[in-house]
């Protein structure tokens, strides 16, 4: 039997990549790792607690560069609503992640940010929902024209949340297996 060669898949992200809150102290990279526990594929973790899209990106360049990596899932904006960041920086961020990945040959995946279903402190429900809308449209609009497959998690129902921003296990598990849909079909 020929031995396949180990993919690495990173998440990078924010709190909600994180598994913050989480009651069993799981996260979705956890929850992909077992649903492909049978394939080649293995996921990685790379995600800070409260880091806005700017400062995930800076990761993430480091990732592509240092680590090379065959795939990489980019969910993040929750914390850039609460502030807001202003759309065209959003949209520079996003484009950047695209060009940086096509450079390096690099799968990408772009994640639709979660609603918010708290007001947090810090967080706004009505405001950060509105602004959590219009940069899931230019997500949207940039992966269209970029062909960057999209998982779409901002239909996420309240009940996977566990405290109306950061997912349940049951969240995480449900984010797992969309992520799952989309690298099946790629």
């Amino acid at each position: 039997m020929k031995n396949k060669k180990i993919k690495k898949f990173y998440c990078i992200g924010d709190s909600i990549t994180n598994g913050a809150r989480n009651e069993y102290y799981r996260d979705y990279v956890l929850e992909l790792n077992y649903l492909f526990k049978n394939s080649n594929v293995i996921f990685l973790n790379d995600s800070v607690n409260g880091e806005t899209t700017s400062e995930i990106l800076k990761r993430a360049i480091k990732v592509v560069v240092n680590n090379n990596p065959d795939g990489i899932f980019f969910l993040g904006g929750t914390n850039d609503s609460k502030i807001p960041i202003p759309f065209n920086i959003f949209e520079k961020n996003i484009k950047t992640l695209i060009g940086i990945c096509k450079k390096k040959k690099v799968k990408l995946l772009l994640g639709l940010i979660p609603k918010i279903y708290s007001g947090l402190p810090a967080y706004s429900q009505q405001n950060g929902n509105l602004t959590i809308t219009k940069y899931n449209n230019l997500i949207k609009i940039n992966a269209k024209s970029e062909k960057i497959p999209l998982v779409d998690l901002s239909k996420l129902a309240e009940k996977f949340f566990i405290d109306g921003i950061h997912t349940s296990n049951k969240g995480c598990e449900k984010i797992a297996r969309l992520i799952k849909i989309i690298i099946n079909k790629i």
